[in-house]
C-alpha cells in the first residue's frame, strides 16, 4: 500500500477494515493539519470563539459515552406493538389499491412523490399545492399538502387519508425494525455540531443500527426500558422556547406571564383580558379552555399561534400552519403584539366571517383619520416581540450576524432582506441557548452525579434521558433539577428555566416526580 499526494488509497492485499482504519487515520492527520492553520484564528476579533469550541469540545465525552452505551430494548413489546402494525398496513395498502385502480387503473405506490404528483395533480386533476424549499418552489406531496387537499376537495380525502395513514405505520414501524447491535440494545450517533444552532442533532450508528432518536413517537417510546434494577428519567426545560423568547426580547409583560402559574393561561389573561378573570387558578384554567376557533381553545391558540408568531411567522403563514382563515391568524396577531390595519381591510373581512373579530379589534384599538384611507392602531398585549424582530432584522442589515447571550455567534450568508432568512434569524438565539443551555445541564448531570448511580442514555429535543437506582429517586430527582437549573444575564435581568422530571419503568409509561422536591 501508498499513500499519495491526493490522499488516496492505493491497496493491495488490505482487507475491508484496514482500509477504514487508514482512511480514518488520514481523516485525523487533515483534520490536524488544518486545526494548526485555524487555531490562530480562534480569538482573534471580538467573539470568544475558543470557548464556544471549548464547550463542544467538553460536550464529545457524554455524546461517546451515550453513545457506546445505548439503550435497551424489550422485544417482547417490540413484538406486541409490531403484530396490529403490520396488519393496518396490510389493509390500507390493499385499499390504496382499490381505490387506485378504479380511477387509476393501476396500482398507486404511496411512497412515490412522482407517482403521487401524477396521480393527485394530472388524473385526479386537483390544484398544485406549492411548497418553498430554501426559498424554492416545488409543488408538493408533503403532510402539509395533503392536509391541505383533504379540507379543501372532498374527492382527495380517502386517497389522501389513507396514504397519510401508511406513511404513519412506515414511520413507526421502521422505528421498530431498526436494527440492534449484537447486545440488543439500540445505540445512535450524536452530532455535537449538527445544527446551525448547536442543538444536537443524532441518526443511525456508524455501523447502521439505531435510528434517531428525535423521531421516536411517544407510542413507540414504551420499547425502551432500563438496566437490571434501575428506573428511567427524562427531565426537560419547562417552556424553554417561550421563556427564553420573553427574555431576549425584554418584554416584561411577556417575562411576567412565563413567570405566572401557567404560563398559557397568563398569555390568554393577556390577550384577552375582559374574560372575566378572577384569583382562582382553577377558574381562570376554565376560561382559557373555552373554545375558540374550530377544535382550538383559547389556551391552545395562544400555545400554537403564539409560538409560531414569536417566531415570526406570517398571518398568512400562520392560518396555513394551523388550518384557520387569515382574518382569525390576523386577529389574534394583532391583538397579540399589536400592529397597524386599514379599516378597509377589516371591513372586507367582517362581510366574509362574521366570526372575524371585527369588533373586538374596533374597540381595542384607535382608529387614526378618516374615510377610506383610516387605519386601526392596536397596541398588542406583547408589543416587546415585534420590537424585538425588527431589532434582529436591522442587525442582519448591519452585520449579517447574531450572537446569542452565552456567546455563540452565527454568520448568516443567505439573502439578508429574504423573509426566510429572517425567520431563521429570530428562531436561531432562543433555540441556540436553550440547546445550550440544556447541554450544560447535561453535562453537570453527567459529570456531577456518576456516583450516584446517574447515567445518561440519550438527549430528546429539550430533555435528557438516562436511568438510576429506582429506591433513589427522592436523593437523585432533586439533583438532578439542580443540575438543569443555569441560571444566566439576559439583556440585565437574571433567566432561569424551570425543569420537570419524570420518572417509569419505560419511556412511555412516566409520570412526573412529585416528591421531595
Amino acid at each position: 500500500m501508498r499513500i499519495i499526494k491526493n490522499t488516496e488509497i492505493s491497496q493491495t492485499s488490505l482487507s475491508k477494515e484496514q482500509t477504514l482504519w487508514v482512511y480514518c487515520g488520514l481523516d485525523c492527520t487533515l483534520t490536524h493539519e488544518i486545526w494548526t492553520k485555524i487555531e490562530k484564528e480562534l480569538g482573534k476579533n471580538d467573539h470568544d470563539y475558543r470557548k464556544t469550541y471549548q464547550f463542544e469540545l467538553d460536550m464529545l465525552k457524554p455524546a461517546m459515552h451515550m453513545m457506546l452505551r445505548g439503550l435497551k430494548v424489550d422485544e417482547k413489546t417490540v413484538g406486541r406493538l409490531k403484530a396490529p402494525l403490520v396488519s393496518s398496513r396490510v389493509k390500507l395498502e390493499r385499499m390504496l389499491h382499490l381505490f387506485a385502480n378504479a380511477v387509476w387503473d393501476k396500482d398507486l405506490n404511496h411512497n412515490s412523490p412522482t407517482q403521487l404528483k401524477s396521480f393527485l395533480y394530472e388524473w385526479l386533476g386537483l390544484p398544485e399545492v406549492i411548497s418553498y424549499v430554501k426559498g424554492k418552489q416545488k409543488v408538493s406531496t408533503d403532510k402539509e399538502a395533503l392536509e391541505h387537499l383533504i379540507q379543501e376537495y372532498p374527492r382527495a380525502r380517502p386517497f389522501c387519508r389513507t396514504i397519510l395513514a401508511l406513511r404513519d405505520i412506515d414511520k413507526q414501524l421502521n422505528i421498530l425494525n431498526a436494527k440492534r447491535d449484537g447486545d440488543g440494545r439500540m445505540r445512535c450517533s450524536f452530532k455535537v455540531a449538527g445544527t446551525e444552532t448547536g442543538r444536537w442533532s443524532s441518526s443511525e450508528s456508524p455501523w447502521g443500527t439505531g435510528t434517531n432518536l428525535q423521531n421516536i413517537t411517544k407510542d413507540m417510546r414504551e420499547i425502551f426500558v432500563p438496566d437490571g434494577d434501575n428506573v428511567l428519567f427524562y427531565a426537560d426545560l419547562e417552556q424553554a422556547e417561550s421563556r427564553v423568547t420573553a427574555y431576549v426580547a425584554g418584554d416584561q409583560g411577556y417575562i411576567n406571564a412565563c413567570e405566572g402559574e401557567d404560563l398559557h393561561t397568563q398569555v390568554v389573561k393577556m390577550v384577552w383580558p375582559n374574560m372575566g378573570w378572577s384569583s382562582d387558578r382553577a377558574q381562570n384554567r376554565e376560561l382559557a379552555d373555552r373554545p375558540y376557533i374550530g377544535h382550538f381553545s383559547y389556551r391552545d391558540m395562544c400555545k400554537r399561534a403564539g409560538h409560531g408568531t414569536n417566531y415570526g411567522l406570517s398571518a398568512t403563514s400562520l392560518g396555513r400552519h394551523l388550518k384557520i382563515k387569515l382574518s382569525h391568524a390576523t386577529r389574534f396577531q394583532l391583538l397579540y403584539y399589536g400592529g397597524v390595519i386599514a379599516l378597509a381591510s377589516l371591513e372586507r373581512w367582517h362581510k366574509q366571517d362574521r366570526e372575524g373579530g371585527f369588533q373586538e379589534l374596533i374597540d381595542g384599538g384607535t382608529v387614526l383619520g378618516s374615510g377610506p384611507s383610516s387605519l386601526v392602531r392596536i397596541e398588542g398585549a406583547f408589543p416587546g416581540i415585534r420590537k424585538w424582530h425588527s431589532a434582529i432584522a436591522n442587525q442582519l442589515k448591519e452585520s449579517g450576524a447574531l450572537t446569542t447571550p452565552l456567546g455563540r455567534r452565527r454568520q448568516f450568508w443567505g439573502r439578508i432582506e429574504d423573509a426566510t432568512t429572517l425567520r431563521k434569524a429570530i428562531a436561531y438565539v432562543p433555540q441556540s441557548t436553550i440547546g445550550d443551555l440544556l447541554n450544560l445541564g447535561l453535562y453537570r448531570v453527567w459529570n456531577e452525579l456518576k456516583e450516584d448511580g446517574v447515567d445518561i442514555l440519550g438527549q430528546v429535543h429539550d430533555a435528557i434521558l438516562g436511568q438510576f437506582p429506582k429506591d433513589k429517586a427522592d436523593v437523585i430527582v432533586p439533583k438532578i433539577l439542580n443540575c438543569m437549573k443555569n441560571p444566566m444575564e439576559v439583556n440585565g435581568r437574571q433567566m432561569i428555566i424551570p425543569s420537570d422530571c419524570e420518572i417509569g419503568i419505560n419511556w412511555k409509561d412516566m409520570k412526573k416526580y412529585v416528591g421531595n422536591r
